[in-house]
């Protein structure tokens, strides 16, 4: 996927305009037009703009790997849904945390009658 590929993608996910993101970040939509159809490289600029904009790494803009941290595109896509859900994002963060307990109690239940035992 090329670079002009991925910042649409980014953008089309959120189901944002090129006229709407150029307001955003101080553009024009000619600009974000020829960037998504590979016809000029995002500036510098630009790159950190988008960059914080769809809250992901230059890195990925530039070459759609996250360094270290890569996730699948599933991965992403459940992201992309959570940034705009913020009732299903405190859903999933409650769930986390009482899952952390479960897993937290388990642990320490197990190992209590691990000694009992031994």
């Amino acid at each position: 996927m090329s670079i002009g590929e991925r910042v649409k993608m980014l953008r089309t996910g959120k189901k944002i305009k090129q006229t709407e993101l150029a307001k955003i970040l101080n553009s024009s939509s000619a600009v974000l037009s020829a960037i998504e159809v590979d016809k000029n490289a995002p500036s510098i600029e630009m790159l950190n703009a988008l960059s914080k904009f769809f809250n992901v790494s230059t890195d990925y803009i530039l070459n759609g790997k996250e360094g270290t941290n890569e996730i699948s595109e599933e991965e992403r896509e459940i992201l992309e849904v959570l940034r705009g859900d913020r009732d299903m994002t405190n859903a999933v963060m409650e769930f986390a945390k009482v899952k952390k307990k479960a897993i937290s109690f388990t642990r320490s239940y197990a190992a209590n009658q691990n000694a009992a035992m031994g």
